[in-house]
């Protein structure tokens, strides 16, 4: 099952998954972070919002010109800094038994070296949560397709949770909406509202994609439950695992 230890008097929202280190038999865990990603349109949208006299047109119309010529420089071979946020620059997979293997045309991706002042943003994040991870699902977001918005759906619309080990299993698997109380607390699951399978569009083990319950409570907020005993095509747990969300609000 999966177990969460939820720190007190946190002020982030970032949350750390221990999973068992496969590598080493000594019981050791290594710790990955959740990403809660900020999207291109969020970051626009929130400097036009501070900064009242910027025509958002002509703001998005310069990040795009920045980013064509971040991307040219890429393609000439160069490395480019970032904002002073980092490096991009271009490194090279290779695996090659002589010096005679190494290809001339390999595949080439890119990296990415922060700087000091970027690091430095990281030093007031505090820990959310802690999640001991044994292939129970894990939600890292829920998303609203349509506007790209975090933690608020609307009815009857197009929605997204990515994780991992997400992908429903048998009939009694699902995605629940769970409506909470102030304290942010589950109430009874007899209440709670399931997706109807044929509301689920996409079932993949990292993303599920479904509709939004018409029948939610927009005055109410709710948690996601993931409940699932996928293990393989051909094969499920006899018991159920499941995954609890952030707060998610709901629009009409």
């Amino acid at each position: 099952m999966e177990h969460i230890s939820t720190l007190e008097n946190s002020s982030s929202l970032v949350s750390i998954t221990l999973k068992e280190n496969k590598l080493r038999k000594d019981g050791t865990y290594y710790a990955t972070v959740t990403r809660n990603k900020a999207s291109f349109r969020n970051i626009l949208s929130e400097i036009a919002e501070e900064n009242k006299g910027i025509d958002p047109f002509i703001l998005q119309y310069c990040a795009i010109l920045m980013q064509k010529k971040i991307l040219k420089f890429l393609e000439q071979g160069k490395a480019v800094n970032i904002l002073d946020l980092g490096t991009m620059y271009i490194a090279m997979n290779v695996s090659a038994k002589s010096k005679t293997e190494v290809p001339q045309n390999g595949k080439f991706k890119v990296r990415f070296s922060p700087t000091k002042l970027t690091n430095s943003s990281l030093q007031n994040l505090n820990i959310d949560k802690i999640v001991y991870n044994d292939k129970s699902p894990e939600i890292d977001s829920v998303v609203d397709i349509s506007s790209e918005e975090e933690n608020a759906l609307t009815l009857g619309a197009p929605a997204k949770i990515t994780g991992a080990n997400l992908k429903l299993g048998s009939e009694e698997s699902g995605i629940y909406f769970a409506a909470v109380d102030s304290d942010g607390d589950l109430e009874d699951s007899s209440a709670w509202i399931r997706v109807d399978d044929s509301k689920v569009f996409r079932n993949k083990p990292a993303e599920l994609n479904f509709f939004v319950p018409q029948t939610l409570d927009s005055s109410k907020e709710y948690r996601i439950v993931i409940k699932t005993n996928y293990i393989s095509a051909s094969v499920t747990r006899k018991e159920f695992l499941e995954s609890v969300s952030n707060i998610v609000k709901i629009k009409e």
